[in-house]
C-alpha cells in the first residue's frame, strides 16, 4: 500500500500479492497495469480509473466501486462477490471476465455490449434491463441469475447451464443455445414435451 500512497497515476505496472483488504484506494489512475494474486476484498475504489488493466486470481470480494471507471479491463480466474456494477462510471464500463468465480454482483441497467463474460460461474447475479447483445456468455453457470427485460440479440450462450431465461420477457433473438439446456426457453410456454 505504500507505493498507492505515494501516487495517485501508475503506467505499465506489476503488482503482485497485494492485501489491500479493506484499504481505500480513491481518485487514483491505474493505466496498462497487471495484478496478480492481489486481495481487494472490502475495498473502497471510489473515483478511482483502470484504463486498459488485467487482474489475474484477485479477490473482489464485497469490493466497492462508486464512480469507478473501468475501460479496456480484463478480469481472469477472479473472485468476483457482492460487487454493485451499477455504481461504477456507466459511460466508462468496459471489461471481460474469463473464467471468474462471480457471484451476488449487480449488473442492471447496464450497457455490456460485446462483453464477455466467458466460461464463469456467474451465481445469483442480476440482469434486469441489461444490454448483453452479441455478448460472449458462452460455457458459463447461471444458477440463480435474474434476466428480465435483458436484451440477449445474437449473444452467444452456448453450452451454459442452469439459466432461467422467460423469452416472453428477454429479447433472445438470434442469441445461440446448446441443447439439452435450451429446452429450458420453452418452461415459460408451460407446455409438455414427450
Amino acid at each position: 500500500m505504500n507505493s498507492f500512497q505515494n501516487s495517485n497515476e501508475f503506467q505499465n505496472e506489476l503488482f503482485t500479492k497485494l492485501n489491500l483488504e479493506n484499504e481505500k484506494i480513491t481518485d487514483k489512475l491505474f493505466f496498462d497495469c497487471e495484478f496478480h494474486n492481489c486481495n481487494f476484498s472490502y475495498s473502497d475504489f471510489e473515483s478511482t480509473l483502470f484504463e486498459d488493466c488485467s487482474f489475474f486470481n484477485c479477490n473482489f470480494s464485497l469490493s466497492k466501486i462508486v464512480r469507478t471507471q473501468i475501460r479496456g479491463v480484463v478480469f481472469n480466474h477472479c473472485k468476483i462477490i457482492g460487487v454493485d456494477f451499477q455504481k461504477c462510471d456507466r459511460l466508462m464500463i468496459d471489461f471481460n471476465l474469463e473464467e471468474c468465480n462471480i457471484k451476488s454482483c449487480v449488473f442492471s441497467d447496464l450497457s455490456l455490449k460485446k462483453h464477455s463474460f466467458h466460461k464463469s460461474d456467474l451465481i445469483e447475479c442480476d440482469f434486469v434491463n441489461t444490454d448483453l447483445s452479441e455478448t460472449n456468455l458462452s460455457e458459463s453457470d447461471f444458477s440463480g441469475s435474474l434476466f428480465d427485460n435483458t436484451n440477449l440479440f445474437k449473444a452467444n450462450l452456448k453450452n451454459c447451464i442452469n439459466y432461467n431465461i422467460n423469452p416472453l420477457n428477454n429479447n433472445i433473438k438470434k442469441a445461440k443455445f446448446s441443447l439439452p439446456e435450451a429446452l429450458t426457453l420453452l418452461d415459460a410456454f408451460e407446455i409438455q414435451i414427450q
